[in-house]
């Protein structure tokens, strides 16, 4: 490291009065709230570089944990959180702080707290790194475990989009009992609330057993249908290719069936259309461009009201995949979002900004919305054609560019980028933009 490591002869005497729980959350808390300007110069450090801070914080939450703990500290205490139900171990698995989380547990700390379906997650929950999540069950953690909402932590993370720590899972099917995690998946789904879970909304990622091992499959059309009733779908490339059992049809076919069939329009499937639309070329075909177009102009349902926040991960899952894309691929997908930028807005004045909250998977702090991070997305695909002009504020017809194929040539593709052009220059000197 860049300096010497963390010193607490500063805080020594903090340590020392922080005799009750509510001195020593709020010091904890004090602590984690610190920006690293300011948190590491209290403990001696002065010079770091973005690529120590994680591993500095975690070696001072250690020391911290370590002192407390001498001088009496419960670290079991629940006392974390928004409903004070985490316990100062669930909090240090959700930053990813190995370090701390091993003394914890070597100094007493309940690896399977709330596991016993007394609260919303447990410390194997709250672990997105693998790692953390091995070290934890090693300390006794037990995975078939379940919240009050009845999930294990393999469905806990399925629905948050938490992928390390689901596929923690999937490599290790041989110590644990497989079919059981997948079954409770299965049945949250068919049996939970509307929406039971937030920061990954509204994808799932549902995984696909392969042929020859010894588990089934649970992915149907009624757990597909009640997944889109609760606004999410499928999200992994098997599941969304796989061919439904007894059936001719896959389940991304499925998906546009069902949403074909409906009579009113779910904001949030839209981005999960679009976020799956990216995921391989199978789900970008001509038909799927023209098909969500038209899906968006179907009306509101009157009782609409989702509950929960975007993902960021999201929408930046979709810039990195798209900007991958040839040219001709993107003026389509920007021919697209023109039209979904300008409904998304229209929704957005009936429903209001809060339904479209984007949020990041660890705070809420810098939140944006889906208006913004579709604009973001389609101005960044502009650049990469080296189209300069804004697609946001003119109608391009998607029906010129479907026809649009990534083997066509630079000279067609030349000729549509001049044609958009010309079309934005007429539209300028009519004052529409």
């Amino acid at each position: 490291m860049a300096n010497a490591l963390p010193i607490f002869e500063n805080v020594r005497n903090l340590l020392t009065k922080a005799h009750d729980l509510t001195q020593t959350r709020e010091l904890l808390t004090d602590f984690l709230k610190m920006p690293e300007n300011r948190l590491f110069p209290v403990f001696g450090v002065r010079q770091w570089v973005p690529s120590e801070v994680h591993s500095l914080k975690d070696l001072i939450f250690q020391g911290l944990v370590t002192e407390l703990a001498r001088n009496g500290w419960n670290c079991n205490a629940a006392s974390f959180g928004e409903s004070r139900r985490d316990t100062f171990l669930m909090v240090m698995a959700e930053c990813g702080y190995a370090k701390t989380v091993t003394r914890l547990l070597d100094i007493g700390a309940e690896a399977d707290f709330n596991s016993q379906g007394t609260g919303a997650s447990t410390p194997l929950m709250r672990a997105r790194d693998p790692e953390i999540i091995k070290k934890i069950m090693y300390f006794g953690a037990n995975p078939l475990a379940v919240n009050s909402m009845n999930q294990t932590d393999f469905t806990y993370k399925l629905l948050r989009g938490m992928v390390p720590g689901a596929r923690y899972y999937l490599s290790n099917t041989e110590r644990i009992p497989f079919q059981s995690l997948l079954n409770n998946f299965q049945d949250c789904m068919m049996d939970g609330p509307d929406v039971p879970y937030t920061p990954m909304y509204p994808l799932s990622l549902v995984p696909i057993v392969p042929e020859g091992v010894p588990y089934d499959n649970i992915l149907d059309k009624p757990l597909i249908e009640c997944m889109m009733r609760k606004h999410c779908m499928p999200f992994t490339s098997t599941a969304l290719t796989y061919r439904l059992p007894d059936t001719i049809i896959t389940v991304w076919q499925h998906i546009k069936s069902v949403m074909k069939m409906s009579a009113v329009a779910s904001p949030h499937l839209v981005f999960a259309y679009m976020a799956c639309m990216t995921k391989m070329e199978e789900c970008r075909k001509p038909d799927d461009f023209t098909f969500l177009e038209a899906y968006i102009e179907k009306p509101l349902p009157r009782d609409f009201n989702p509950r929960g926040k975007l993902s960021k991960d999201i929408f930046a899952y979709m810039l990195f995949t798209l900007l991958k894309l040839q040219s001709a691929q993107i003026l389509r997908w920007v021919a697209m979002l023109g039209n979904i930028t300008r409904k998304v807005t229209a929704w957005m004045g009936s429903l209001g900004d809060e339904t479209f909250r984007v949020s990041g998977a660890l705070s809420d702090k810098q939140s944006s919305n889906a208006l913004q991070e579709l604009l973001s997305i389609q101005a960044l695909l502009v650049m990469r054609i080296r189209v300069t002009d804004n697609f946001g504020e003119f109608k391009i017809s998607g029906a010129d560019l479907g026809s649009f194929s990534a083997d066509i040539s630079d000279e067609s593709i030349a000729e549509a980028r001049s044609s958009i052009l010309e079309n934005l220059e007429r539209a300028e000197k009519m004052g529409k933009f």
